[in-house]
């Protein structure tokens, strides 16, 4: 090439070597960089080059990841709030770093202030503890972090109390409160009534599909993906709950927008938190006292009484969707009244 185009070539435009990209990235471009083609110790998840690895961050390479393992849409939902109950406590007590991951020093603080503050019972504490703790160990597992700030940091001993069951009088009260000609009051017997023959959770209940209602046999499929153990099964009902259903569903095959069996006014599908509220509200409408009228104490009560009626730990907990047996153990520990009857029963044997 002669030096009249060399020129000509120069002219067409202006030759930039600067690199256009934010100065902190050109922060990590020490000679350092040139040394080793990866340094393993300093990765870090890779994070590095490209920012500081943030809880939001972690939270949301967790979520997906376990989303994409096929977690149950409650276990996810149960991320999301423990996970919301954490940045709220460290947007209150350390404003502007509730975003940063926390050490171990934060943990504790939350721990004492789930206890002294908040005044949760060790058992509620334990279940966002292992939430959280669950994404941090799994971060170590990826090499995202080389640390968790649950080292060294135990879960609450839990004394192992009696269950709290509802008598068949506050059963009736519950019922008392239900107006039977109107939507709500209906719902709410349905609920309430199926519920207690049942034993499903909650969250369980309210992902029901009408259509999976099976009046005749007086059963109902709880769905894989609706199930904490992820395993489909059928549980039954009774005859009070099936007269309830039938009408019911009358209402429901009319109005509703979606397969949802329990619905709003709207016809829309109703959530567990509404659930737990709604069942606290009739308690306190009957003015039931001496026991918490919640959904896990409905669980608790049928549990209890199917033990009790037929003494098959091994049915009830396929009934109540356990992957163990130690939870249905509790329920056979507790009914200590039929222990002495069968001992009676022995001795009389002898």
């Amino acid at each position: 090439m002669d030096d009249k185009n060399a020129k000509s070539i120069r002219k067409r435009g202006q030759r930039r070597n600067n690199l256009n990209v934010p100065r902190r990235l050109l922060d990590h471009l020490t000679p350092a960089v040139l040394e080793k083609p990866w340094d393993v110790e300093n990765d870090a998840g890779h994070e590095a080059t490209f920012g500081v690895m943030t809880l939001d961050k972690l939270f949301n390479r967790y979520y997906a990841a376990r989303q994409a393992g096929g977690a149950a849409e409650r276990t996810l939902e149960d991320y999301v709030k423990h996970m919301r109950w954490l940045r709220r406590f460290m947007a209150s007590e350390y404003g502007g770093l509730d975003t940063v991951i926390p050490n171990r020093e934060v943990i504790r603080a939350w721990i004492s202030h789930m206890l002294t503050v908040q005044k949760l019972k060790p058992s509620t504490i334990n279940i966002r503890l292992r939430t959280v703790k669950a994404m941090f160990n799994w971060a170590l597992s990826e090499d995202i972090l080389q640390e968790s700030p649950f080292e060294n940091v135990d879960l609450l001993k839990v004394p192992e109390e009696e269950f709290q069951v509802i008598s068949r009088a506050q059963e009736k009260k519950l019922f008392s409160v239900c107006d039977l000609q109107t939507l709500t009051g209906l719902r709410d017997a349905v609920m309430v009534s199926f519920l207690l023959d049942t034993g499903v959770r909650i969250g369980e209940c309210l992902r029901v599909y009408a259509h999976e209602v099976d009046l005749g046999n007086r059963a109902v499929l709880v769905r894989a993906e609706s199930a904490k153990s992820r395993k489909a099964r059928t549980v039954y009902f009774g005859v009070r709950t099936q007269r309830l259903l039938a009408v019911y569903l009358a209402w429901h095959e009319k109005n509703a927008q979606v397969p949802n069996l329990f619905l709003n006014e709207f016809g829309q599908p109703l959530d567990s938190d509404w659930g737990t509220k709604r069942i606290r509200h009739l308690g306190q409408k009957a003015k039931i006292t001496g026991v918490r009228v919640s959904p896990h104490t409905f669980r608790h009560t049928f549990a209890t009484r199917y033990i009790k009626a037929t003494g098959d730990p091994f049915s009830l907990r396929r009934l109540l969707g356990h992957s163990s047996m130690e939870m249905v153990n509790r329920y056979v520990n507790q009914n200590t009244d039929d222990v002495r009857q069968q001992y009676e029963k022995f001795m009389m044997n002898w």
